[in-house]
């Protein structure tokens, strides 16, 4: 934990500074592999049986839908988060 005189003296990010630390999370996001876990898969030896092919459209269909959402979601506070007047906010 930081003391109470650490905090005080910590930098104050200007709109240039958070402009670019915002550019290099997308950059990291978009252009960065993903480092993983580290730990094997605790589902390798199950078997989920198979699905037919419409089934497996379903199942696609429902992850990419999840997945848009959560992407948007992360947009969303990021931006709230870079133009938040309120410091409280930004944090």
């Amino acid at each position: 934990m930081f003391s109470q005189l650490q905090r005080t003296k910590t930098r104050q990010l200007s709109p240039l500074d958070h402009l670019i630390s915002a550019a290099q999370t997308a950059l990291e996001t978009v252009a960065s592999t993903p480092a993983g876990t580290g730990r094997p898969d605790p589902a390798k030896d199950v078997n989920a049986g198979e699905l037919t092919d419409a089934q497996k459209r379903e199942s696609a269909r429902l992850m990419r839908v999840n997945h848009v959402g959560e992407v948007c979601a992360q947009a969303l506070y990021e931006g709230q988060a870079l133009t938040a007047q309120d410091g409280c906010v930004r944090d």
